[in-house]
């Protein structure tokens, strides 16, 4: 027998195995190289994205907070003057009792269904919007659309109150329009989005669901703020609350400039043809002055032609993602009935103020009870779950967080259910502190997926999400509108059937999580390779 070594020619290596034994060491070293750089500026980056994280969206939450029960007040008594013209004369108007006009059914079921179809306008930027900015987020930074938002955010305030100061001449409706100024960003939902992913670009998958409790934890604090502080101020002037609210959220743009960007944060993907270059991916969202033969072609082309190459790539990206991972794809259309249960909290004083005969500034106390359960339910309830289910139970990060997503949303449909039926007031803030044990559901969720993709794909995942948290606020406004001046036709217990609806949809979601499987295949990341 003729051994390896001894055949003629075995010893001569040809010019592939030269290559492949020479550049492979290199490569990995390239690539392990990059990995540990990219890791520490995560790390140096981490602190500060989270507090800014924090701070943009306590101050956000407070200026939107604070908007809604003046812009309820003051649109209701548009309303009621333009259908009793007398009112003025009446001394039971504003008063909230039962002989005020002005909350008639005519009065509150008009109010009612603006409010629903606002909702449905303000979610078109974002459903038309949410793939193309994320396309965007990924491709040129998180930082550019994210203050593109919240500019938005500030000129739709400033647009509602422009249409109240000319309401002798404009019809009240026309404050729908004031969602033409979100298609700047894409809108609240967006901008949440783009939150979520500064965070989950810097923070690791094993902490991230504790981080994202943490950031729904500010959000319930500025709302437990808000309530009670809007209540005040709108005993002084509704105007005056809406000019304090406007200035918040003008803060927020600042803030969101202070950002650092985090989209060159992750390493090369792991089916690129080629290998990306340490100095060049550690660069702070510059690419290089380097320039390869696979560069040419793009440089060659205009700068419009560049924009729709990439977000045809985008596009491409995008229905390549939704088509390769379906049973991921199922668990984001939970997040669709979630919103849509949760857009009925826009009714809560309409629904206080109209069955108790509260003013809307006694109804504002009604969010700082669901503020504070919250804050409970997500610092101290949730924590102690995720580590009983971690330490005594042994589950996975992904187990832990769909079984907790599971019991959040069986508890919310509880809450709302108990809303619905509520007598009194005492039971309502009952079905209120219910319903807010399951204030961790998005979080969960949101978790849960972003720990089942690849990196490159963070930006697509929280876009879609967002997107399907638009089509469920779209669809769930005038439904749930309709479903009030139903209730008030009905009378008695009937008031309270748009949170029998939203505990429905709570059940349907819940179903949804209950079917999901996590995929069988894992990656680095602790998910499912896409």
């Amino acid at each position: 027998m003729v051994r390896p070594r001894d055949r003629p020619g075995a010893d001569e290596a040809t010019p592939a195995d030269i290559g492949t034994e020479e550049q492979t060491p290199l490569l990995n070293d390239d690539r392990s190289r990059l990995e540990v750089h990219l890791r520490i500026r995560r790390e140096q980056l981490r602190l500060r994205v989270t507090v800014l994280a924090f701070l943009v969206i306590f101050v956000l939450e407070l200026g939107v907070g604070m908007s809604g029960p003046p812009v309820n007040e003051i649109m209701e008594g548009i309303i009621c003057r333009q259908m009793h013209p007398k009112l003025d004369t009446n001394p039971a108007w504003g008063q909230g009792g039962p002989d005020d006009p002005c909350k008639n059914q005519d009065v509150q079921s008009y109010l009612a269904m603006l409010r629903g179809w606002t909702s449905t306008f303000e979610a078109i930027p974002g459903i038309l919007c949410a793939v193309p900015y994320g396309i965007l987020s990924d491709r040129w930074g998180r930082k550019p659309v994210l203050v593109l938002g919240i500019l938005g955010l500030a000129l739709s305030v400033a647009f509602v109150m422009a249409v109240f100061v000319l309401s002798d001449i404009l019809p009240i409706w026309v404050t729908l329009f004031s969602a033409l100024c979100m298609f700047l960003g894409g809108g609240g939902q967006m901008v949440m989005a783009m939150l979520y992913t500064l965070l989950a670009d810097v923070v690791p998958a094993t902490e991230r669901a504790t981080v994202f409790f943490q950031i729904g934890a500010a959000y319930l604090v500025s709302a437990t703020v808000a309530g009670p502080l809007a209540g005040a101020l709108m005993t002084i002037s509704d105007w005056l609350t809406l000019v304090v609210c406007l200035l918040i959220l003008a803060l927020g743009i600042p803030l969101a400039l202070a950002f650092p960007e985090t989209v060159s944060l992750h390493g090369p993907r792991k089916d690129a043809g080629n290998q990306a270059r340490p100095s060049a991916a550690a660069d702070d969202g510059n690419d290089g002055d380097d320039e390869d033969e696979d560069n040419e072609p793009a440089s060659k082309l205009s700068p419009l032609q560049n924009i729709v190459a990439k977000a045809r790539e985008g596009f491409s990206d995008v229905r390549d993602f939704v088509l390769g991972n379906k049973s991921l794809a199922f668990l984001m259309a939970s997040s669709i009935f979630v919103v849509f249960a949760k857009s009925v909290q826009e009714m809560l004083l309409q629904y206080a103020t109209k069955r108790y005969g509260w003013t809307w500034s006694q109804a504002t106390i009604l969010l700082a009870i669901r503020g504070v359960a919250s804050l409970m339910a997500l610092l101290a309830v949730l924590p102690f779950a995720t580590w009983f289910c971690r330490s005594r139970l042994g589950m996975s990060s992904v187990s832990k967080d769909i079984q907790l997503a599971r019991l959040s949303g069986a508890v919310s449909a509880l809450g709302y259910f108990i809303m619905a039926l509520a007598a009194n007031g005492y039971l309502l803030a009952s079905g209120i502190v219910v319903f807010s044990m399951g204030a961790g559901i998005s979080s969960l969720t949101r978790s849960l997926l972003n720990s089942l993709v690849e990196e490159h794909h963070v930006g697509i995942v929280n876009s879609l999400i967002g997107w399907m948290e638009m089509t469920g606020l779209m669809l769930g406004g005038p439904l749930l509108a309709e479903s009030l001046t139903i209730g008030m036709r009905w009378g008695g217990p009937w008031i309270g059937l748009p949170f029998m609806v939203s505990g429905t949809f709570f059940i349907v979601a819940t179903v949804i999580l209950c079917v999901f499987r996590p995929p069988a295949s894992t990656g680095s990341r602790g998910g499912a390779r896409v």
